[in-house]
């Protein structure tokens, strides 16, 4: 499976949560997009990040920048840090996700891998890293 596919990186600097990133990307035969919280930022090198996946979005959400008030969800300063289009070369949200970013700060082969077999009932968090294909 590959699909082409659209993504934006966000720099969230949230009242409750505190700076993190936002990486969010168009689901496959969808309208939707995914959204995933990355707290330390995009990994580098052999590094691996805990990536949370948070609500879908529709496009308009996914791709808003600017200020949302005091006691809304996601209070706080949204700016875009990269976009671009992406291929989704794996998709199952559960287990594993592969997709390659050609984006200015993403760009390679990134992978989503899914903690629940390792921690019972973490369906929603996740290794992230870059690699390569096998």
């Amino acid at each position: 499976m590959e699909t082409k596919s659209r993504f934006v990186l966000i720099q969230h600097k949230a009242k409750k949560a505190g700076l993190h990133y936002d990486l969010r990307f168009k689901i496959p035969d969808s309208k939707d997009w995914g959204s995933y919280m990355v707290k330390k930022g995009i990994p580098k090198g052999s590094e691996k990040v805990l990536a949370v996946r948070t609500t879908v979005h529709s496009e308009k959400e996914a791709l808003f920048t600017g200020e949302i008030p005091v006691g809304q969800y996601g209070a706080g300063t949204l700016t875009k840090d990269d976009s671009g289009i992406c291929d989704i070369l794996q998709y199952e949200p559960n287990k594993k996700i592969t997709i390659r970013f050609h984006g200015n700060k993403l760009n390679g082969i990134y992978y989503f891998i899914n903690l629940a077999h390792i921690k019972k009932g973490e369906k929603n968090q996740y290794w992230f890293f870059k690699g390569k294909l096998p």
